[in-house]
């Protein structure tokens, strides 16, 4: 595949639990059956820093607002597999006290997914593949 320009720049977001002596992340399917197990994440808005992103992608499509701490993981270029495209993608660590195990959440703000309900969940970090490469630095989790 060639290298397409940066067109967008994205914040993903892994956010981690401790629950009965081991970790979990942070994960939700999306409405549509073929988008795949995906964990939070969106486009940078104009203006705004990827940690600000971060906290605000994961408010809209999480309800999520409350976070022990925010680590910066690792920062690429990533070629979209289906458009001509590529995103500068932005990860970090986020670690949650939630005590919800399931829930849906129904995302606000102004983007192509608002309205759209997801269905979040915890599970092993890397025990399932996540959608679109969005599981690249798992292996960089800790707590």
């Amino acid at each position: 595949m060639i290298d397409q320009p940066v067109t967008e720049e994205k914040a993903y977001a892994y956010i981690t639990r401790k629950a009965a002596q081991t970790h979990q992340l942070l994960v939700f399917e999306h409405a549509n059956e073929d988008a795949g197990v995906q964990v939070p994440k969106g486009t940078i808005e104009d203006g705004e820093i990827p940690r600000e992103a971060v906290v605000r992608e994961v408010r809209e499509e999480s309800g999520l607002t409350e976070f022990d701490s925010i680590r910066p993981l690792s920062t690429d270029v990533w070629n979209h597999h289906e458009k001509p495209k590529a995103y500068r993608r932005h990860f970090f660590h986020l670690v949650a006290d939630e005590t919800r195990d399931e829930w849906r959440h129904r995302v606000t703000g102004n983007g192509e997914d608002n309205g759209v309900i997801y269905r979040y969940f915890w599970v092993r970090p890397g025990s399932c593949s996540l959608a679109r490469d969005m599981d690249d630095y798992i292996e960089r989790i800790s707590d």
